[in-house]
């Protein structure tokens, strides 16, 4: 087929979608549309009406959006598509590609579909364990590929709503663990008792000491005894409701890194914003710092377009 000048990609998650027209060499955004209607709010519409099939239903919506983008001059139309489009939600189900897979990614799932004359899409499977599965993490993971070692241990930390740990040895991954950090913080902090104890506000140095108790706790395996406490110290010792959301950060981020003090790999922080200056932080704490490499933000941000254009130059060479 010839590699492209140009690909689309599609990162439909679980909450939101976004479909980027994509410069295949520099991987330069040249258009892009976000919309909230992610892959459970479509499956929701989709069971609400009964002419269409599952995947006319996402077909349609994904043609509406693609009409949005500047595709003039646009010659080899390929969409590339990981992450929660190829579940049981999506468009169309592909089954779990079982690790280990290579760093190329060449291992995973694929099917190409047509969407219609003019645009072929390939579909990309997740991958799975025995005990755990991913859907998109894998991609970002094989973006980052060459910046990992290929001779050496490592473990790949992608934090987010569920953190994944990915770890490889001798160019392939191995193994994963998923940690539902996020999705935690969220629960707790909103839903629960604790709510009225904690509130969300910017990050300031003048948090660290409470961020890092919170971490402190975590990592020595105290977080179901340490989680009430927030309410205790708010009503008896006056703590701020900010003070306190660092806290209960610290305290789930150290829970999810404690066992990371028994090994001896390398640790790879992947992420972005405030999360990578508070996983810096806690890893900081406890960790030598010749064990643990933070990726530039930049990386981490162009990742799942690399590891997609990965998948893309291997079905279309």
């Amino acid at each position: 087929m010839g590699l492209p000048e140009k690909f689309i990609s599609c990162d439909w998650g679980t909450s939101n979608f976004r479909l980027s027209l994509v410069d295949f060499h520099s991987l330069k955004v040249m258009s892009e549309i976000k919309t909230d209607l992610g892959i459970k709010k479509c499956y929701q519409l989709f069971k609400l009406q009964s002419e269409r099939s599952q995947q006319a239903f996402f077909t349609d919506y994904l043609l509406g959006q693609l009409e949005k983008l500047d595709l003039n001059r646009l010659k080899n139309n390929y969409l590339v598509a990981s992450g929660m489009l190829s579940s049981s939600l999506g468009m169309q189900e592909l089954e779990y590609c079982k690790l280990p897979i290579a760093f190329s990614g060449e291992d995973l799932i694929s099917n190409w579909l047509s969407i219609n004359n003019k645009l072929d899409l390939l579909l990309i499977s997740g991958a799975r364990t025995n005990c755990d599965v991913m859907r998109g993490e894998e991609i970002q993971a094989i973006g980052l590929t060459d910046y990992l070692p290929r001779d050496e241990k490592g473990i790949l930390v992608l934090p987010g709503t569920h953190s994944k740990h990915i770890y490889f040895d001798a160019g392939r991954f191995i193994d994963f663990t998923t940690y539902m950090t996020g999705e935690l913080f969220e629960v707790i902090g909103n839903h629960s008792i604790l709510s009225a104890s904690v509130e969300e506000v910017g990050w300031s140095s003048s948090f660290k000491d409470s961020f890092i108790q919170g971490v402190n706790k975590g990592i020595a395996n105290q977080q179901m005894a340490s989680l009430f406490t927030i309410r205790a110290n708010s009503l008896i010792h006056n703590v701020s409701s900010n003070e306190n959301y660092y806290f209960l950060s610290g305290l789930l981020i150290g829970a999810e890194l404690s066992y990371l003090k028994e090994k001896n790999e390398t640790v790879y922080l992947a992420v972005t914003g405030i999360q990578n200056e508070l996983y810096q932080l806690a890893l900081k704490s406890f960790l030598p710092l010749d064990r643990i490499v933070c990726f530039d933000p930049q990386f981490i941000e162009t990742a799942l377009l690399f590891g997609q254009r990965k998948i893309l130059e291997q079905h279309v060479r």
